[in-house]
């Protein structure tokens, strides 16, 4: 198992993910729009580093992310932290 840093940046199209994969390990990339009531959803599958979220959202809008990995033989393997950011 690893570390599971995700950071996000905001850049002119959209949300940037950078997170930490290792070769084999299979990374699903879940959003949530709106707070803590809203449910996630899953925006990737097997993707890499860095994710590039273009989805357009209304300014304010709060989005959150998380990354859930799987070994190649689709068993939950790990979890990153949330990170999250107020669109401008």
């Amino acid at each position: 198992m690893h570390t599971t840093n995700i950071d996000i940046t905001l850049t002119s199209m959209g949300r940037q993910l950078t997170f930490s994969k290792e070769f084999l390990e299979v990374a699903h990339v879940f959003r949530r729009a709106g707070g803590e009531g809203a449910p996630w959803q899953r925006v990737a599958v097997n993707t890499r580093s860095p994710f590039l979220d273009t989805d357009v959202f209304a300014p304010s809008t709060l989005l959150a992310y998380y990354v859930h990995y799987e070994t190649q033989q689709g068993e939950p393997a790990d979890r990153s932290h949330v990170v999250s950011t107020t669109l401008p």
